[in-house]
């Protein structure tokens, strides 16, 4: 008699978990096709990318699901994680021992959400908890996103309380909004090195947007520094309550016109990605420097404006971080979206996501070393 006789035949309900399995499976490699394809050829690909984590819970349940009950149906998440394992490690790091640096400097990342700026009430102990904060931090290179400074007398400095408190005077700034009374808001990139040259890339398909880079001086060498917004989403204040308000799914599904208006946001914020990231890519491709890039770029780590990067550079939380990362705190489902990457001319040790609440994103930093003998 044969083996696999003596195996009872399956219900209708582990059939029902194994096509669910199956079709779990197929949404996982959709999500890795997404990586590879602009979202402006194949947009609907990038929605997988974005459930992503959710998938990846489902596959590993499955697949100690069926180690109990039938070992070879196990497989079927097995391999599909197998495929993906790069994803996984980009999603999930961990660090077993540190690179030990011998003249390490240190560079942060920070979208400071404008210093709470319209918190009226509450945006002074805000900004003086963030410079609090950097100062402790004691950073040689910060990148901040949303940044904001008013020139001339105003009633809530910024700029000037930073450069004073981190005793750095080399700043590069760029901004992408200027409103009346002198106010700006755009990307600033502080050095307590030298900086000797600054370029910029904009964004022609949204001025809300922007990439700086800077060249800065360390020692006698020189490194170029790209600090990058990257293509915001820009959903709405009642988009919001679709996720902060317990009762916003049931009322969107009934409300078709609004679910339909976050899908086209979501979809246009893809294709927008999509382009900037690529432009970025070529800024990179072509430096004649070794080049660290700090961004906030709005889009997780299994999505086709990552790879973008992470085919060029090295990503320091997979080389030199631990845990999830998540660094996105607002009311939309979270995820690590705040990067620092660094090409083949550097060494990383120590990347740290920071657990404060001083914006909605959490800064991230790492400690950077230049190879010499490269």
């Amino acid at each position: 008699m044969k083996a696999n006789e003596n195996k009872p035949k399956m219900g209708w309900f582990l059939k029902l978990l194994m096509w669910i399995n199956i079709f779990d499976a197929l949404l996982l490699l959709g999500a890795y096709l997404g990586t590879h394809i602009s979202p402006n050829s194949m947009g609907y690909l990038y929605f997988l990318g974005l459930g992503y984590p959710i998938l990846l819970i489902i596959a590993l349940l499955f697949m100690f699901f069926w180690l109990f009950k039938r070992r070879e149906i196990a497989l079927i998440s097995a391999i599909t994680l197998l495929l993906g394992f790069n994803h996984l490690r980009h999603f999930y790091s961990v660090t077993l021992w540190q690179t030990e640096l011998s003249d390490p400097f240190k560079v942060m990342s920070f979208n400071v959400h404008v210093f709470d700026l319209y918190n009226l009430e509450g945006r002074e102990s805000i900004r003086d908890d963030i410079i609090d904060f950097l100062v402790e931090e004691d950073n040689d290179v910060i990148c901040f996103q949303e940044f904001y400074h008013q020139k001339g007398q105003t009633n809530f400095p910024t700029k000037s309380l930073i450069s004073e408190a981190l005793g750095i005077s080399d700043i590069h700034e760029r901004y992408t909004h200027e409103l009346s009374n002198n106010r700006y808001f755009g990307v600033t990139t502080f050095s307590k090195f030298p900086i000797i040259d600054k370029g910029e890339i904009p964004f022609d398909n949204d001025p809300n947007n922007f990439c700086i880079y800077t060249d800065v001086l360390k020692g006698e060498d020189t490194i170029r520094v790209f600090n990058a917004h990257i293509g915001s989403i820009r959903l709405q204040s009642d988009d919001y309550e679709f996720f902060g308000d317990e009762n916003g799914p049931t009322r969107y599904i009934q409300e078709q016109d609004a679910g339909q208006r976050i899908l086209g946001r979501l979809k246009n914020a893809f294709e927008k990605r999509a382009v900037q990231a690529n432009e970025v890519a070529r800024f990179i491709e072509d430096s004649k420097h070794p080049v660290v890039l700090c961004s906030d770029m709005n889009d997780t780590p299994v999505s086709y404006c990552y790879r973008q990067f992470s085919r060029l550079l090295y990503d320091s939380f997979v080389e030199s971080g631990n845990g999830i990362g998540q660094t996105y705190i607002g009311k939309v489902p979270s995820n690590r979206i705040d990067y620092i990457f660094y090409d083949v001319h550097f060494e990383s040790a120590n990347f740290t996501t920071h657990q404060v609440n001083l914006s909605d994103h959490k800064p991230v930093s790492v400690e950077l070393e230049l190879i010499k003998d490269l």
